[in-house]
Order: C-alpha cells, then structure tokens, then sequence
C-alpha cells in the first residue's frame, strides 16, 4: 500500500514539471507576432514592438517574406504594399529623369518705360493661368531717369521653353532688348527615389505598428507607447509626402526670374544731374550749416561760462587774472602811480 502510495505522488510530481505555465495577455500577442522556430531561443518581451521590427509578421498581414521594416528603413529599398500602392506614385526609372529648370532673362529699356514693360510681362502671365503664376513684382525709380525692376513667375515645363519668345515681342514693341538669359536645371531624381522609398517603409512600419495595437491585451502604458509610436510614424509619412508634393511642383512649374534695368547711358550721371541735385540740396546745406554753428556754441559756452566765474573769484579775492605779460612801460606807470 504504501509503494502505491509513492509511487502515485512520483507520477504526479513528474507530470506537474511537464505542464507548461499559462501564458500571459502579452505573450499571447507576441507569439502571434513571432514567427514559429524550430528552436526555443526567440526573443521575447511584454509588447512585441522589438519583433515587430526586426522580424516578419504572421502569414495573414505580409506572409513569412515580408521584408523588415527596419532594414527597409536603413537602406531605403522596399516593397510597395498593396495598402499603399495609390497614394505613392511609381519611382522614376532611368529613362525618366526629374528635372526641375529655372529661366532667369534680363532686358534694357528707357528708363521711363521699365514699368510699362513689366506691366506687359505680367499681363502675359495672367493671360495663360492656371499655366502661369506671378509670384512677385519689384520696381524702383529716380528723377525719372534710372529705373530698375523685377518680376518673378512660375511657368508651367511644358510652356517655358517657349516663354522667351512671349517676353521679347513686347520688349521690342517698347523699343528695348532681351541682353542676358540663362537656363539652369537641378536633377532631383535620385532624391524623390529616396523621398519614396522612406515614405513607402513608414507606411509598412505603420501598417505593422497598428496591427500590433489591434491585437494587443496589454496594459494602459502598453497602449499609450504604442499610439505614440504609430503617432511618430504619421508624422513622418506626412513629411515624406510633402517633400514629395513639393518636388514634384518645382517639376512640373519653372522658376522665371526677368530683370530690368535703363541702357547704360541712361544709368549715367551727365551734366546736368549734379547741378539739379547741388540745386535740390541748397536748404540741406543751408540748415546743415547753422547746425554746425549751434553746435560751436553749445560745445564754446560751458568753457566760456567757466572761465568768465574763476577769473570773478580771483578778482574778488585781490588777483588778476591776465593772459598776456605786463610790458616794461606798464611797469614804470605803476611805480610812478605808486611814488604819487
């Protein structure tokens, strides 16, 4: 009886250490998250935010190849998700190069119709909207002789090639001339390539970020880290796209830069406009003038003052003070003033 008796706890003891303990809410999300392995060695925390990134997710999100959301992040080489396939646009092969040009063109004109000129070039910007927008407008002018201007445009790519021709005829017709032009251009392929393939694997990491938070049972502070982090993400994405937005603007819209300035005679002083502004300027000299005087006085009086109190002092008190030396006949009147 008492071998049956010890043998029984025996069994019990033996099956009590090959029970496994009960997983708690955490764990269970994290082996949702974790792929099966053959060994027991795979890392393990409360929240699986860790595994989320460095490791794929179960076959029903991206399957067991879905590409790492920190790799993809690293090296910026993804895979488009079909989530996100219509909010991100194809990146650019090489046959498609991104090319944002600017246009910068310079014109002489009588000084007098500088502003009439530019009136005429932003009239031709506002006759082709939505193709055209004038961005800012400049001009300045002096005694009706030199005058100086600018206008600056965005013109759509596919109609600033042509723009030259549009901004000469009424250069032209004023009777000036188109001098300077130059067109620049900046290759921002590889930098969209770039922008895209970010914005493509935050969107993969928010994708995962917010599947964990479905499927989590953990705790309030759980919660509150994984809304924070799927937060930061957002904040990227919307980053991402509005350097992307603002590429693509420069792309498809041309800076257009137009300067104005007076021919080079007209830029000149001459003969006459330094004796019209010597003219212009008499009461500016004339008051300059006097205020140099009352300065003189306002700096001479207090020294004045000063000396006129001391030399009173000395004379009340039986001293001169002179500022010259007495000459020999001084002398001699003195004596005799005296011996009298």
């Amino acid at each position: 009886m008492g071998k049956r008796i010890s043998t029984m706890l025996v069994l019990a003891l033996l099956a009590g250490c090959s029970e496994k303990p009960a997983e708690s809410a955490a764990e269970e999300v994290i082996s949702q998250i974790e792929p099966s392995q053959g060994d027991g060695d795979a890392p393990q925390n409360k929240f699986g935010f860790a595994e989320a990134l460095e490791q794929p997710q179960a076959s029903d999100l991206f399957g067991g190849d879905a590409p790492r959301a920190r790799t993809m992040a690293a090296t910026l080489t993804v895979e488009k998700p079909a989530e996100a396939s219509s909010a991100v646009q194809p990146p650019p092969t090489a046959s498609q190069p991104q090319i944002a040009y600017s246009y910068g063109f310079g014109f002489q004109i009588s000084g007098d119709k500088v502003a009439q000129l530019q009136r005429a070039h932003t009239a031709i910007c506002e006759g082709m909207t939505p193709k055209c927008r004038v961005m800012r407008t400049s001009q300045a002018s002096s005694d009706g002789i030199d005058a100086y201007g600018e206008v600056e445009l965005q013109v759509a790519a596919t109609e600033a090639g042509e723009f030259e021709k549009a901004l000469s005829k009424p250069a032209t017709e004023l009777g000036g001339e188109l001098v300077s032009s130059v067109r620049d251009g900046e290759d921002l392929s590889d930098t969209i390539i770039d922008t895209e393939a970010r914005l493509q694997s935050r969107l993969v990491l928010r994708d995962k970020l917010t599947e964990i938070l479905k499927n989590n049972r953990g705790g309030v502070e759980e919660l509150i880290a994984a809304e924070k982090a799927i937060a930061d993400v957002n904040e990227e994405v919307d980053e991402s796209r509005s350097k992307l937005q603002q590429y693509r603007g420069r792309i498809r819209f041309s800076e257009v830069k137009i300067q104005y300035q007076p021919y080079f005679g007209d830029s000149q002083l001459g003969f006459g406009r330094p004796i019209l502004t010597a003219l212009r300027s008499t009461k500016t000299t004339i008051g300059v003038s006097i205020a140099a005087i009352i300065y003189a006085v306002a700096a001479l009086l207090p020294i004045v003052l000063l000396t006129l109190a001391l030399r009173w002092v000395l004379h009340r008190f039986g001293m001169r003070l002179r500022f010259w030396k007495k000459r020999p006949q001084d002398k001699e009147a003195v004596q005799i003033a005296n011996a009298a």
